[in-house]
């Protein structure tokens, strides 16, 4: 299963080891560290659908600046995480050292929305916050619920979380879903070719011609008739064309609420059977002769 990202921005995270190493060594969660603020926004801009909770410290973004201005820096990442909480809703705290801020935790949490824990003595409280909050953050209850699908490769997590937020949060009118699936289904074509199962390399145009071949009568042995079917299916509907254009239409005006759940399952009957195949050598060498002969036989009955 796929590790959870956590936002960590903190100056000095050499000195809090111990937090780091306690929370990474099961294997679960892993931070994505950041010294100052401004770095810490620049990636939430572009990544925040990869990470599952964040963790800010309060002092710790510049040198050289005043008390009010570092305190305007933890509420710009604050205020970036709530801005882009459409895009992925995210949980959060404060971690710091500085009694001025833990004296009074109730009128911290009510002034800048967010838990606060001491990074002196709160370490393990701190840490099983985290836990709790990025195991209830949506990612995670992905991951748990389909968590198979994302063994087959690295390449397809992050548009197979896409894919399956659109899915989780019931966004039946989300058409643009329909490219990640393309995207997807364009990667499980390299992947037949790779391991030996079609001899049509996909050339970035031909994915109905690469789902024709692995859905001809002829390849019954190796692919099943589910498979075939779900192809088909999820290539006719996410592929590039005129037709997209009365689907993506369709599915925005909310008349086709069940197109998404449909196309995505498809996807992930594919990427579950592709799961099946043996990658070794021998293996996919076999199996290259054996499809290769049923391409050839396939063109030479399409020239008689």
């Amino acid at each position: 299963m796929s590790k959870q990202r956590v936002l960590w921005v903190e100056d000095t995270p050499e000195l809090l080891s111990n937090f780091k190493n306690g929370i990474e060594e099961d294997g679960q969660i892993e931070f994505v560290i950041f010294t100052d603020s401004a770095s810490a926004i620049n990636y939430l801009e572009s990544s925040i659908e990869e990470i599952s909770a964040a963790v800010l410290d309060i002092e710790s973004f510049t040198s050289d600046v005043s008390e009010e201005e570092t305190k305007n820096s933890f509420c710009r990442v604050r205020d970036c995480i709530i801005e882009l909480k459409f895009r992925n809703p995210i949980e959060y705290f404060a971690f710091t050292g500085k009694g001025k801020y833990l004296s009074d935790k109730a009128s911290f949490r009510e002034e800048y929305g967010c838990e606060i824990f001491d990074k002196n003595f709160q370490s393990i409280e701190a840490e099983k916050f985290l836990k709790e909050i990025v195991d209830g953050h949506i990612t995670t209850q992905i991951l748990h619920k389909y968590g198979d699908a994302f063994g087959l490769s690295k390449d397809i997590g992050s548009d197979l979380l896409s894919i399956l937020l659109v899915l989780e949060r019931q966004e039946w009118k989300n058409n643009g879903v329909f490219n990640q699936i393309r995207k997807v289904l364009e990667w499980a074509m390299k992947f037949c070719n790779k391991i030996g199962l079609s001899p049509v390399v996909f050339s970035g145009t031909n994915l109905t011609e690469c789902s024709m071949f692995l859905g001809n009568v002829a390849m019954s042995e190796f692919v099943p008739l589910y498979i075939q079917r779900s192809f088909h299916s999820a290539v006719s509907i996410a592929n590039d064309g005129s037709h997209r254009l009365s689907i993506d239409s369709i599915v925005k005006k909310g008349e086709a609420p069940y197109l998404i759940r449909s196309t995505t399952f498809e996807l992930l009957s594919i990427i579950n059977w592709l799961k099946t195949f043996s990658s070794d050598k021998m293996d996919v060498l076999d199996r290259s002769v054996q499809t290769k002969e049923i391409y050839n036989k396939i063109h030479q009955n399409k020239n008689k």
